[in-house]
């Protein structure tokens, strides 16, 4: 048994009606401007290439991250969702995710998809265990077509600029990809840099071992570690990066001096720091 997929004109605007009246037309006012976005959620890859997308769980799927977490605390091991597993079968990843469909409901990441579904792909009945092989079938086969290649979808929804994001020891290759290519599409980057400033990120110590191969800066000293992220975030400066991001679990920050911030780095460094070193440490002011 299958569901309608309706998408009604009103479902995210106010519930009073005269303040409705006021969304709508603000709405109309601005749902044809080009769409800027800081934190777009993209591979530059994509737009680099300009290759195909594969299939629905390539592109719906094994890149979302809020819809893969919400599948893990419910149970659905990544692997079996083709995550760190390429022997997974894409269509059976994609039925795990539509079963578990209602899951979703009242959550942004369904309002979002239930858009893509509809809007992006015409598809007019709802995603369930049911409909899940009509749906995979649908969106692939059009993935399939020059419409919906990257650089088509970029201009067709009049995407003006959109920001990645990638880690400092990026070489931005993609990027520069981009550059070279003469598309007009603008893409650029945005530094994030938790591989080598959160403690407990993993790999963290390796991370700060290639960041002194790259820069030619001891990262494991607190002068050269500054230094390092300053030639870092000028390189990125340079590939248009406007905007660092960073992954933090609170809003905590402190006032250190010099000699305590540098004690804290120590210890990170030496690995004999606590969790509240690690959250402290990137997050301090002078």
């Amino acid at each position: 048994m299958t569901t309608p997929l309706k998408l009604h004109p009103d479902r995210l605007f106010p519930t009073d009606s005269a303040v409705r009246d006021i969304a709508r037309r603000l709405y109309a006012d601005v749902a044809g401007l080009p769409i800027i976005s800081p934190h777009g959620h993209t591979d530059p890859e994509w737009w680099a290439t300009d290759a195909s997308f594969g299939n629905a769980t390539e592109l719906l799927l094994h890149p979302d991250h809020y819809v893969l977490r919400m599948l893990y605390s419910q149970g659905v091991p990544l692997e079996a969702l083709g995550i760190r597993n390429a022997d997974a079968d894409p269509r059976e990843s994609w039925r795990l995710f539509a079963e578990r469909f209602h899951l979703f409901r009242g959550t942004p990441s369904r309002m979002w998809l239930d858009w893509v579904f509809a809007e992006s792909f015409g598809l007019d009945v709802l995603l369930s265990a049911d409909t899940s092989d009509h749906y995979y079938d649908a969106i692939t086969a059009k993935l399939e077509t020059s419409a919906f290649r990257p650089r088509a979808l970029f201009e067709r929804y009049n995407i003006e600029v959109i920001a990645t994001t990638e880690n400092p020891l990026d070489d931005l290759r993609h990027h520069k990809a981009i550059r070279d290519s003469g598309w007009s599409g603008r893409v650029i980057t945005a530094y994030r840099p938790d591989p080598v400033i959160d403690p407990e990120f993993e790999g963290f110590v390796d991370n700060l071992k290639t960041l002194s191969a790259l820069t030619g800066e001891d990262c494991f000293g607190w002068t050269g570690y500054l230094a390092a992220h300053r030639q870092r975030r000028a390189f990125f400066a340079s590939m248009g990066a406007t905007s660092t991001d960073h992954g933090h679990p609170t809003a905590r920050t402190a006032d250190l001096s010099p000699a305590e911030v540098e004690a804290l780095f120590a210890r990170v460094v030496r690995g004999s720091c606590s969790a509240a070193d690690a959250e402290l440490l990137p997050k301090w002011r002078a």
